[in-house]
């Protein structure tokens, strides 16, 4: 065992409050989380719960095949679209709530009517904006009508939109209550959720489906641990078998003692990406010049950063080429990525006036710190004296209203569905870059309802984007996990919608 980790290792008498050891025998895995959350609902709550858990606890009515490019049965198990504005879906007749209650269309009624009504206050609530009416068609069968054509329509229901109890929801004063004591109908059911964590198990009604297989794990236990160095410990000591993010030293530490392996998270749809908001350029009017956009991009080495960011886990992954994947619908790009090349920075510089490099800050979120601190380095060697402004995730939108980013090194989620529509809502409906035709064209693009024309379509924006030298991808956005060798991640290698593994991807060996 390596110093770090006796050092780490030293700290174990501050477990004392965790419980006994968890391991493969007694069929109970145990995954800390980053903090207890007051609420588990992912419509209400600005917490990470449901990023983790969520999809373990509940369904939506489809789910979407990457593999394939085709959508999946989840609760329904059937679904066609009369004409351009109505969906309709036939559910399943073999789906139990975790109370035991069957899933009808009244729940699905029910929920959609919730989220499109403009009395209730949600997240993301022009999510549902596009909804007319829903109606019960059947006792299994519901149709949701658009205002308008909605190419995407689909892939919004089958993307996070999971459908809640109608018997236990609607009853609630506040709904806010529901995620005290979520009900769902997924592969785990929640039997504790407070400040001391989660306590699930496996829900033993689950009906799987291709998409989202039988899981192997009985119990799971979530406890909070903030500090790494506790964390790392409650490995070594048993009281953990799974951790997410730990750093990359103590990772291979970790690994290298034998009794960890470390897993990459399966390639998503996340990245990170460098911006250049226009609001930005009266405050630091070089950045006005595309020559000098353009410098920044061709002064970073991108493969450096992925070693940085992933260390010996880097050759499993790549740089990112576009700021969609085409695997997603409506996804198309030509340009790519100008190449790592400081001497041609350094001539852009002294083209655009600047040959002694400036001052300039990079703004950034506080967990992208590491890389935004190396690129601030390399920005170094071509003359740009460049200082890191981490910040916040909702900081972000004030500060670029406010003309305090010059240049940000952001990550974005990709949208986690397979369609083009949140990187064009994420990149011009923002209105980062002052460019009203080409934000309007943007917008223009989405409603077109033919794939391949939506595509080409949006590859002329993106190209466009690229020509301007607003935006560039940079990373992508994957977590990893140190795990014990009972653990394993099923279907690492497959392209998820979240960069994040949901809990009920794990199973024992």
């Amino acid at each position: 065992m390596t110093s770090r980790l006796l050092a780490t290792a030293a700290v174990v008498l501050t477990l004392s409050t965790l419980p006994a050891l968890a391991q493969k025998s007694k069929d109970t895995l145990r995954y800390p989380i980053p903090q207890a959350e007051p609420n588990f609902d992912r419509y209400t709550s600005p917490g990470s719960y449901h990023y983790v858990w969520s999809t373990s606890v509940f369904d939506d009515l489809l789910g979407f095949d990457a593999k394939t490019g085709k959508f999946a049965p989840a609760l329904a198990k059937s679904w066609s679209q009369p004409d351009a504005v109505s969906y309709e879906y036939e559910l399943r007749d073999d789906v139990k709530w975790h109370d035991g209650q069957p899933v009808t269309a009244d729940d699905v009624v029910y929920t959609m009517n919730w989220l499109i009504d403009p009395k209730n206050a949600l997240r993301y609530k022009e999510n549902w904006a596009w909804i007319k009416s829903v109606e019960k068609l059947g006792p299994l069968k519901v149709r949701i009508v658009a205002k308008q054509a909605v190419p995407d329509g689909v892939m919004w229901m089958a993307s996070g939109w999971p459908i809640y109890p109608k018997h236990v929801h609607e009853p609630l004063p506040n709904k806010v209550d529901f995620g005290d004591k979520p009900i769902g109908t997924g592969p785990y059911k929640i039997n504790k959720i407070d400040k001391g964590g989660i306590v699930a198990e496996k829900y033993k009604d689950y009906k799987a489906t291709a998409l989202k297989p039988a899981v192997s794990i009985g119990h799971i236990i979530a406890e909070p641990i903030q500090d790494t160095g506790t964390l790392v410990a409650a490995l070594l000591t048993g009281k953990a078998d799974l951790a997410a993010n730990v750093p990359n030293d103590q990772a291979a530490d970790l690994e290298k003692s034998g009794k960890f392996e470390v897993t990459l998270a399966p390639p998503a749809l996340g990245y990170t990406f460098l911006t250049f908001p226009s609001t930005g350029w009266k405050n630091a009017k070089q950045f006005a010049d595309p020559r000098v956009r353009l410098a920044m991009v061709k002064a970073i080495d991108r493969k450096a950063l992925l070693k940085l960011k992933y260390g010996a886990l880097v050759e499993r992954t790549n740089v990112i080429d576009g700021l969609c994947y085409k695997v997603q619908l409506g996804c198309g790009f030509e340009k790519a990525v100008p190449d790592y090349d400081p001497a041609g920075a350094k001539k852009l510089l002294a083209e655009a006036g600047y040959p002694d490099g400036f001052d300039m800050v990079i703004a950034v979120f506080q967990k992208n710190t590491t890389e935004a601190t190396a690129v601030s380095g390399m920005l170094r060697a071509i003359g740009v004296r460049a200082s890191v402004m981490p910040h916040t995730i909702t900081q972000r939108v004030q500060l670029i209203q406010q003309g305090k980013v010059e240049m940000g090194y952001h990550a974005w989620s990709g949208g986690a569905m397979f369609d083009v529509s949140p990187q064009i809502v994420r990149h011009f409906v923002s209105a980062d870059y002052a460019d009203a035709d080409l934000n309007t064209r943007a917008i223009a693009a989405m409603p077109i309802a033919e794939d391949a024309a939506r595509r080409a379509a949006i590859a002329k924006i993106f190209d466009e984007v690229h020509d301007k030298a607003y935006a560039f991808p940079m990373l992508p956005n994957r977590d990893t996990y140190t795990h014990t060798k009972e653990v394993k991640l099923n279907g690492s290698d497959e392209l998820h919608a979240s960069e994040i593994a949901a809990v009920h991807e794990f199973g024992w060996k």
